[in-house]
């Protein structure tokens, strides 16, 4: 943001002790509660309903082709692998295994996905099909609901994302800029039947939105429940010469349920500012104003919050990022600090919530977002604390 505004305040430097308002309850509204957050370092391949490694046991030698590394999940693909059917190949996981159970996705309910996923330039789109990601309804001879696939497109790689069915097109990108790096995608379903469903595939790298595409009014359910499957699903059919050993990586998996709850929300400009001032000129916010930091490394946003009991809880931080780059802001939640991206917006008064799941202790609790790169923080209007 412009400098000449911060001048505008006295405050530009130093820390304001606002005074340190009770949160009020926020409206009872939709919110994204955090169901699955598997590690693979410490959960391993137990994250997940099934394996599905090799089911042919075309190639023994080559095992395990699912596997972890690190806190990564990777999948391995040989060009002699061969699933049950042969004209294919197939190492895939499904599902979302909890310490209480599997996660089951239901007609009418919206759940969403983020994930970083690495694709090295050895997973090559091709002709035939070739998923990275899919939905489905449990059981074998079903296809898919949607699915996340690398397909050639007059010749040019891509990655695209469909309702499977009805072959309808939710999104599509060029494939090779995205390869050899890390992406974040994001991934909304709407479960419904007949044309009660929707569905929102966003992909992002090194901050910037590359797609960010919805289609409403589909089929997003087959019967029974929905549930997510990750890996490396090809045909072997392809005619572009593009079938090679290669591999997949993906970490950071969570899955969150939206559901009616009631939290307790704390005002940007009730908080202690340090380098920062309150303003209000950009429409869409709420309160009486929001926290624009100055553009420096250190400035910081800081709440205080009194939980009644120990335990999970969900922050939700409504922020607007004008820029066209993400900005990196460490949340330390009792000094546990954790680095989490806030992605451009589009514009500063276009607002869009980012949450993360931390634990809190019974009592007093201390929550600062406190800005890592010289850009600042972005612009942060309220935290909002789901238990």
């Amino acid at each position: 943001m412009r400098l000449s505004r911060r001048q505008l305040g006295a405050l530009v430097g130093a820390a304001v002790l606002a005074p340190q308002l009770q949160g009020r309850p926020a409206v009872a509204a939709p919110a994204w509660k955090l169901m699955w957050s598997p590690r693979a370092g410490v959960d391993g391949l137990r994250a997940f309903e099934t394996i599905e490694d090799d089911r042919a046991g075309s190639h023994p030698a080559g095992a395990p082709h699912i596997s972890t590394e690190g806190d990564n999940f990777r999948f391995t693909m040989h060009t002699v692998d061969r699933d049950t059917s042969t004209d294919r190949q197939r190492h895939e996981v499904t599902g979302n295994r909890t310490p209480g159970g599997y996660l089951r996705w239901l007609n009418g309910e919206t759940w969403r996905l983020t994930y970083s996923m690495y694709i090295p330039s050895s997973l090559k789109a091709t002709t035939s099909f070739t998923h990275i990601m899919q939905t489905k309804m449990p059981g074998t001879g079903t296809g898919p609901i949607t699915v996340t696939s690398l397909r050639r497109v007059n010749g040019a790689q891509t990655i695209e994302h469909k309702i499977f069915e009805q072959d309808i097109l939710v999104g599509r990108t060029d494939l090779v800029p995205l390869q050899n790096r890390w992406i974040d995608i994001e991934y909304e379903m709407k479960i419904g039947d007949g044309g009660a469903g929707s569905v929102r595939w966003v992909v992002r790298s090194a901050g910037t939105t590359v797609v960010d595409a919805t289609k409403t009014g589909v089929d997003t359910f087959l019967g029974d429940r929905v549930r997510p499957k990750w890996g490396i699903y090809r045909s072997l059919g392809d005619t572009s010469g593009s079938l090679q050993n290669c591999h997949l990586l993906l970490t950071d998996l969570r899955a969150y349920k939206l559901v009616e709850a009631t939290g307790t929300r704390l005002e940007a400009e009730n908080a202690t500012i340090s380098r920062g001032v309150v303003n209000s000129d950009h429409a869409g916010y709420s309160g009486t104003g929001f926290v624009n930091t100055d553009n420096v490394a250190g400035a910081y946003v800081q709440w205080a919050h009194h939980a009644p009991a120990a335990g999970s809880a969900t922050l939700t931080f409504r922020y607007a990022n004008g820029t066209t780059t993400s900005r990196q802001v460490a949340i330390a939640v009792n000094g546990a600090s954790t680095n989490v991206d806030f992605p451009a917006t589009g514009a500063w008064s276009t607002w869009q919530n980012r949450s993360i799941t931390v634990p809190l202790v019974a009592g007093a609790n201390t929550i600062r977002a406190t800005a890592i790169t010289a850009g600042g923080c972005p612009n942060f209007d309220y935290l909002e604390i789901l238990a």
